[in-house]
C-alpha cells in the first residue's frame, strides 16, 4: 500500500530532526514485515513516543490510538486523524476504538500499541496489560516489539548527547493459543521481556 505523501514527509522530517539535533539511533526497522497485519508494540514514555517510533519504520504507514480529548479542536482533528491517529477513551474500555483497532488490521495495516496500556511517568517499565497480546492472539497478527529509550530524559540531554537516544526493534512474535485475559496478559509479558532484552 503506497503511503501518503505528507505521512511520508513527516516520516523523514522527524528522523532527520531527532538524528541531528538529539543523536537518535534506530537499529532493527527492517524487522517489521513490509506488509501484511502487524502490531508494533514499543515502550512507553512520552507523548512523542509514537510519532517517533511511527517514524522509525519508512517501509509502511502505521495507525495509532490517541487520547480522545486531543480532538476536540476539528483542525487539530484533522491533523491527527491525517497522520492516522483515532480517538480512544483511556478512562474506560472504549469498544468503538477496540472495532477500530480490528477494523485497521484486518485490512492489513499496521497498528501500535503499548504492551504496558499506559505511559510510565517515572521511566520504569510497568506492568504488562492483557490488550496486545489478546489482540494479537484474536485475530493471530505478529507483535513486533520495539525498545524506545530516552524520551523519559529531558531533551536537553540528548542535545548534548549526555544520554543515550535510540529506538530498536526485535524479530516478530508469532502468537500461539486462544485469545483470553490470561493468554493475552502472557503474550504481553512475554513482548515486554522481549523489550526489556534490549536495553543497552
Amino acid at each position: 500500500m503506497r503511503k501518503k505523501w505528507h505521512y511520508a514527509l513527516g516520516q523523514v522530517l522527524i528522523r532527520w530532526i531527532f538524528r541531528i539535533l538529539f543523536g537518535l539511533r534506530i537499529k532493527g526497522w527492517e524487522k517489521v514485515p513490509k506488509e501484511g497485519p502487524v502490531i508494533i508494540a514499543p515502550n512507553h514514555r512520552s507523548n512523542y513516543d509514537p510519532p517517533l517510533v511511527g517514524a522509525a519504520i519508512p517501509q509502511r504507514e502505521v495507525y495509532y490510538f490517541a487520547k480522545k480529548g486531543l480532538f476536540t479542536n476539528k483542525l487539530f482533528s484533522w491533523f491527527l486523524m491525517s497522520f492516522n491517529a483515532f480517538p480512544a477513551d483511556t478512562e474506560r474500555v472504549d469498544m468503538a476504538a477496540i472495532r477500530k483497532a480490528i477494523n485497521i488490521l484486518k485490512e492489513g495495516k499496521a497498528l501500535m500499541m503499548f504492551p504496558e496500556g499506559t505511559r510510565s511517568k517515572t521511566g520504569e517499565f510497568l506492568p504488562a496489560q492483557p490488550g496486545v497480546g489478546w489482540l494479537a492472539l484474536k485475530l493471530k497478527v505478529p507483535i513486533v516489539p520495539v525498545l524506545i529509550w530516552g524520551t523519559h530524559e529531558p531533551m536537553w540531554n540528548h542535545f548534548f548527547k549526555r544520554t543515550p537516544f535510540y529506538i530498536k526493534f526485535a524479530d516478530p512474535v508469532y502468537p500461539e493459543g486462544e485469545p483470553s485475559t490470561e493468554n493475552g496478559r502472557k503474550l504481553s509479558q512475554y513482548v515486554l521481556d522481549k523489550i526489556k532484552e534490549m536495553v543497552e
